[in-house]
């Protein structure tokens, strides 16, 4: 088990150094300068090739990419160009927006998935199941800043019933720092963790459906049910417990979804996170808060799926047994 934990952390690692390597060479491959502003304005050429010296960008790409590793290695990110801040300063104040934006999203995906999975498979074949199976496939079919728009347009232009996008009322609550101001936050957060968790929950209900027919017509279930014990216990006792070790790997597969899926969503919202200061980002070329972002996503990305593996290792002992 403990060969099988390393080889599993040396393989993150390895994937994370890769992703990293691939940002770096395609935003710096990218068209574009980091310190050309906006066309009304200007820049003299002396100016710029100051700013280049100043953040090394006069280097060969080798000699970036090599003074790069050995910062990273010392815990270092660099410095923004355009926010004239370190990196991980940046990160650090967006992390927990998209932290709680992902949190609300898996919980919204993992609570209605797993409800409407087990309701569609004790329904089978019934107008219940139909309509929701269907619903589920056009949800889980729709890309996420299409249906943000469809839930910003609705609830928030046409209804009233939800802000038009930010974390927060900047005049009223420009801190959480009260309950109504709490309350303001999770007011914000509603239609961008809707548009997330609805999305995965239809894939996740589509998913513990296929699982739960499956450990339903199993020789034991029909041995509990022979016995007589209660429906519901042979449901959520026999059948669900079996059918949730393939729920097991979802909760891997969440973490990608959940923050490429963040991009776009916190675009659309105007939420101050990372995926949002990763857009920005690109647009004006800040390539080491580019860069950045993507080494904070793919670690959190191999986490979770680290996570998963070691959680299905515990619920399952024979993985233990062939990965040992």
């Amino acid at each position: 088990m403990i060969a099988w934990v390393v080889r599993r952390v040396a393989a993150s690692v390895a994937i994370i150094w890769a992703v990293v390597t691939l940002t770096f060479f395609v935003i710096h491959a990218a068209r574009g300068s980091p310190f050309l502003p906006e066309q009304s304005q200007s820049v003299s050429p002396e100016t710029l090739d100051r700013l280049r010296r100043q953040f090394g960008l006069d280097r060969s790409l080798p000699e970036q990419y090599v003074l790069y590793l050995r910062n990273l290695a010392r815990g270092e990110l660099g410095e923004s160009f355009v926010l004239r801040r370190p990196v991980a300063d940046a990160l650090a104040d967006a992390m927990p927006h998209t932290f709680f934006l992902a949190l609300a999203a898996l919980l919204i995906d993992f609570t209605a998935g797993l409800a409407l999975g087990i309701y569609q498979a004790v329904r089978e074949r019934s107008v219940g199941d139909v309509v929701l199976g269907n619903v589920a496939l056009f949800v889980n079919s729709m890309p996420t800043f299409w249906l943000g728009l469809v839930l910003l347009l609705g609830f928030a232009q046409w209804l009233h019933w939800f802000p038009t996008g930010g974390p927060s009322d900047p005049v009223l609550c420009p801190r959480v720092d009260s309950l109504p101001c709490l309350l303001d936050f999770f007011w914000h957060l509603t239609l961008p963790a809707l548009t997330l968790g609805l999305v995965g929950a239809a894939g996740t209900a589509r998913f513990q459906r296929a699982a739960m027919l499956e450990v339903i017509r199993q020789e034991y279930v029909r041995t509990a049910r022979a016995k007589g014990l209660r429906e519901g216990r042979v449901l959520l006792v026999h059948a669900l417990r079996n059918a949730l070790l393939p729920f097991i790997t979802l909760v891997g597969l969440a973490f990608p979804f959940l923050l490429t899926g963040a991009v776009l969503v916190e675009t659309v919202y105007s939420w101050p996170g990372m995926g949002l200061l990763a857009v920005r980002a690109i647009l004006q070329r800040d390539y080491y808060v580019v860069t950045g972002a993507a080494l904070v996503t793919s670690a959190m990305v191999v986490l979770g799926s680290l996570m998963a593996d070691l959680l299905y290792a515990v619920a399952d002992p024979r993985i233990r047994v062939r990965g040992a």
